[in-house]
């Protein structure tokens, strides 16, 4: 007798629990959301907030490159820079050495010189909306403080599968006799599934600093490398997990020839903040990892590693987990660059021309209950925009 889909369906529920859920969270995420209209059994299961958390765990195994292009510019005829361009979103597999662009792209159309484009932990801020990579839904973002904005960042928090949105807005302040920045912040709260904040949460907290170098979240937590004019350059953190945001100031750690080397760069490698800083000069990065925040802010220089014939700038994309403890330092540059932490060497990869942002993640994830269905997404278009910007965009 044929095995029917609803027999088949029927054994694999006889599965304990455990096994059911692990079997699932090999899957690609696309194949997730097929299976959820196999039965209401199978929806109510893999909707739980357990196997959410625990697919985005796994997830963290099976990192992909994110890839943002931009092209077709159009200038004013007064040449001011350019009046528009095209923002292409891509992701590639990092399973083997032979990369292709995957083609579930996403493109943006931005009008207007005055424009905010930030990618962070799978989600777009771009003039006061926010996009989930994964589902690519669209919400717009509530009124934020009246005072001139700074930037957005993004934390992430597995352990409740939120998302948490820091806008910094900035005032001119003196600084003794130094003019320098003096920073607010206010949080936005994201849950699985909204209702999505009517308004921000403001966090009675100030920093001061002259410029912003980079940011990064690792666990949950915040870090902001900023420099104050003259003086050497620090990091400041946010924990993110709680209501009540604390913050940090954490020293950086000094290379043995620091006027050779830039100002860093940070990354999440492997689940603990990475500072790293490159010397065109002498073809190399020394990685720095914090070994403890909270106490004694002890960092340990763990790799040095030769980039020759990488150019000028390079970046760290992250770390890609391989079998056991081992993982390889995905590197951007003029070529590719995987570099193995268990044989301390590295390999150019096939040069390409593209340039990998960060490292993309399968999430099960939604900012709304209901959102519109994928196709109706990709023809949205984005009219109305907030009387603080003079730019518009368009998903194309």
């Amino acid at each position: 007798m044929a095995t029917t889909s609803m027999d088949l369906s029927s054994n694999i529920m006889d599965l304990p629990c455990e096994v059911f859920a692990d079997i699932l969270t090999r899957l690609p995420l696309k194949h997730v959301h097929q299976l959820q209209t196999v039965s209401k059994l199978w929806l109510t299961n893999i909707s739980t907030p357990y196997f959410k958390i625990l697919y985005n765990m796994k997830s963290m195994t099976r990192p992909r490159a994110l890839v943002v292009q931009e092209s077709d510019e159009t200038y004013s005829a007064s040449g001011l820079g350019p009046t528009s361009r095209i923002i292409t979103i891509s992701t590639m597999d990092l399973v083997s050495d032979n990369i292709k662009i995957q083609r579930d792209h996403l493109s943006f159309k931005i009008v207007g010189r005055e424009y905010s484009f930030r990618v962070s932990s799978n989600l777009i801020i771009f003039q006061h909306k926010v996009c989930n990579l994964t589902t690519r839904e669209i919400i717009n973002l509530p009124n934020n403080s009246s005072y001139p904005s700074f930037c957005f960042d993004v934390a992430y928090i597995p352990s409740t599968n939120t998302y948490k949105i820091v806008h910094l807005f900035r005032y001119n302040k003196l600084l003794g006799t130094r003019e320098v920045l003096e920073i607010g912040f206010e949080t936005l709260t994201l849950r699985d599934g909204g209702p999505i904040p009517t308004s921000w949460q403001f966090v009675a907290h100030k920093e001061y600093f002259s410029y912003l170098i980079d940011a990064t979240c690792v666990d949950g937590v915040m870090y902001w490398l900023v420099r104050i004019m003259e003086e050497g350059a620090h990091i400041i953190s946010m924990e993110s997990e709680n209501e009540n945001e604390e913050f940090l100031t954490i020293s950086c750690p000094k290379e043995d020839d620091h006027t050779l080397f830039g100002q860093g760069q940070l990354a999440d490698l492997n689940g603990k903040l990475c500072l790293a800083y490159y010397s065109k000069e002498l073809s190399r990065m020394s990685l720095f990892l914090l070994k403890d925040r909270t106490t004694n802010q002890t960092w340990v220089k763990e790799y040095d590693i030769n980039l020759s014939g990488m150019g000028d700038w390079v970046r760290i994309v992250g770390y890609v987990p391989l079998e056991g403890n081992n993982g390889d330092i995905l590197i951007n540059g003029t070529t590719p660059f995987r570099y193995n932490i268990k044989e301390k060497r590295g390999r150019k990869l096939q040069k390409s021309n593209v340039n990998y942002t960060c490292l993309y993640y399968d999430r099960c994830f939604t900012l709304e209950r209901t959102k519109l269905p994928l196709p109706a997404v990709e023809r949205l278009r984005v009219r109305d925009l907030p009387s603080k910007t003079t730019s518009k965009c368009e998903i194309l």
